[in-house]
């Protein structure tokens, strides 16, 4: 049994019982171990949540990076729609990333403080690429302003993704970007 299929496993219980929900017997009863057997890699679901929730933010800098960077061809208004709609696919498609933006929303009592720190370098980082994105832009608004508009409508989108459906954040994304890009070319 290794780390990472416990990982697997208890990301893909979080998503679907949500923290409070999850049980470290019951993860154990999936894997087909002991929950003795268990807890020899983690002692706790806080300790197993505070190891695997910075290494998914970790992977998901890391995809931000890579997808602007091999992008980085594309004119502004693309490459962010782009990277909106790769974030609505990436959340239905990968558990990890349907984790990751849950629990910015969700995060239970005991580990809300460590979870919005991590979520913030997460952020931190959406946010320091869009801006070189609108910074090396036609775009006359200032690149840092550009980018806290932007994640105020990924963090509304996100949230589409987490309580709602589908339809609901296509739906939103399509209003909500048309709306953010033509404030962005009106002449001030």
């Amino acid at each position: 049994m290794t780390r990472e299929n416990i990982k697997r496993t208890a990301v893909r219980q979080f998503n679907e019982l949500g923290y409070e929900g999850v049980k470290m017997a019951h993860i154990a009863k999936e894997l087909g171990i002991r929950k003795q057997s268990l807890s020899y890699h983690f002692s706790s679901k806080k300790d197993l949540l505070m190891e695997v929730y910075p290494e998914i933010v970790e992977e998901e800098v890391a995809f931000i990076n890579d997808f602007f960077e091999s992008r980085k061809h594309l004119p502004a208004k693309n490459l962010i729609y782009d990277f909106l709609k790769e974030t609505q696919v990436r959340f239905h498609a990968m558990p990890n990333v349907a984790f990751l933006q849950a629990m910015s929303f969700k995060a239970p009592a005991e580990v809300s403080d460590f979870i919005s720190a991590q979520y913030l370098m997460f952020l931190h980082a959406l946010k320091s690429r869009v801006a070189l994105v609108f910074k090396e832009s036609d775009i006359t608004c200032p690149p840092e302003k550009c980018a806290i508009a932007f994640i105020t409508l990924f963090d509304g989108l996100n949230i589409q993704l987490v309580y709602e459906n589908k339809q609901s954040f296509e739906r939103s994304l399509e209003i909500s970007f048309d709306i953010f890009w033509r404030g962005l070319k009106a002449k001030t």
